[in-house]
């Protein structure tokens, strides 16, 4: 088969491969692959297409517009890429199948394309878009404007011959919205999927080993390592985690290691500064993704953190895997609906914790517990990170793909 597979973000050297990863092994079962990626960081003189190979991967970089932020533009980017491709799409080769990571409503052209081409379709959703909108408080669902976006969601899900969702909450969803046969829609659950994100575990492994860091913080071995890696926005809600660590300030041994960038980054790097919270150390605002496994692995506890309402209906989080792959506990402030993997397989503390002396007790709770108690839990995380290894995950995926033959 001749498989399209259309990320706004899957460029080349993403820090979330996954696509890359099933292009390979889709690539391996005998299928040929072509990605389509947006280049909204270039000069405008750039070609709208340039197809070029990278690693034995297919792709095609799409020109959309720069953006800065989250607001508007970023929109606007989304659906110019995606617009782009369902105006040129006739001078590719013909796919059998278009995988498309949906960005609701902004890329529904994806969907025509797929019509324009008579080819097979497969959402798949990493985020439910429009409603994390309303869920963070960016938009009323009644605003006249979501109530258009929601419709343009209800259709893209009815057009696709299969859907994938990363989130294990999909199903819920779907119904509670009335969009399925059975609560009266048009949606057939059987063609319903649930696959979440992933990683590599042999490049991971092989990363840890290869690209250790310079750093005395993370070679400490007297320190009790509390790391966070990620994203730094008011999703993320970081500063709950720099409140528990006030209040372990006594205790010398407790450090907080903080790795990322996002909007809030200069506002706690400056609140950490003026009230002289001594345990708390910003490091690099991004590291090359190879050198995150080294990172993870060297924590005692990795923390997933966020704000309330995150997680309500499953969670997808690129940083689970890899602290899955850490082998290390992890603490989660806010309760994963459908798919705890954390607290379902007993890796550490995951639910909605209120207080930042709730969180600090939970951190404790695992750093601190007897050492044979600690060593077990870290070789669960590793043998649950298993189940998410992109080999197993490419080849589920792949199975919903060569059905639509």
């Amino acid at each position: 088969m001749k498989i399209w597979i259309v990320n706004y973000y899957t460029k080349p050297d993403c820090t979330n491969p996954r696509y890359n990863e099933f292009a390979k092994h889709f690539q391996a079962a005998g299928h040929e692959v072509l990605t389509f990626y947006a280049n909204y960081k270039g000069d405008g003189n750039s070609p709208l297409f340039n197809r070029k190979e990278v690693g034995g991967l297919d792709f095609v970089e799409v020109k959309a517009p720069h953006y800065v932020g989250n607001g508007v533009a970023r929109m606007k980017s989304i659906f110019s890429f995606a617009w782009a491709i369902k105006k040129h799409c006739k001078e590719f080769e013909r796919p059998d199948v278009i995988l498309h990571n949906v960005h609701a409503p902004f890329d529904a052209p994806i969907v025509l394309a797929a019509r324009k081409l008579k080819c097979k379709y497969v959402s798949e959703v990493w985020d439910l878009w429009p409603d994390n909108f309303a869920n963070f408080g960016m938009i009323s669902r009644k605003n006249p404007a979501m109530k258009l976006f929601y419709r343009i969601e209800r259709w893209i899900y009815e057009h696709a011959d299969e859907r994938v969702f990363t989130l294990a909450g999909a199903t819920a969803y779907l119904k509670g919205k009335g969009w399925t046969t059975e609560t009266g829609g048009k949606i057939d659950l059987s063609k319903v999927h649930y696959i979440n994100n992933g990683l590599d575990l042999d490049q991971f492994d092989k990363d840890k080993l290869t690209h250790p860091r310079e750093d005395a913080d993370m070679n400490d071995p007297n320190l009790t390592k509390i790391v966070y890696l990620g994203a730094i926005n008011k999703a993320n809600n970081v500063k709950t985690l720099i409140d528990a660590a006030v209040l372990l300030q006594d205790m010398p041994n407790y450090r907080f290691i903080i790795y990322g960038n996002g909007v809030y980054r200069p506002e706690l790097e400056q609140y950490v500064k003026e009230n002289h919270i001594d345990n708390v150390v910003f490091k690099e605002t991004r590291i090359p993704l190879e050198e995150c496994a080294w990172v993870v692995s060297q924590a005692t506890v990795n923390i997933m953190n966020y704000e309330k309402g995150f997680g309500y209906m499953g969670v997808s989080s690129g940083k689970m895997f890899q602290y899955l792959a850490a082998g290390k506990p992890i603490v989660c402030n806010v309760d994963i609906a459908y798919d705890n993997v954390i607290k379902d397989n007993n890796l550490g503390v995951c639910r909605d914790i209120e207080t930042s002396e709730e969180f600090a007790m939970a951190i404790r709770s695992l750093a601190e517990q007897p050492r044979a108690s600690y060593d077990a839990m870290c070789e669960r995380v590793r043998e649950v990170a298993k189940r998410f290894d992109y080999k197993v995950l490419a080849q589920r995926e792949l199975e919903i793909i060569e059905s639509l033959k």
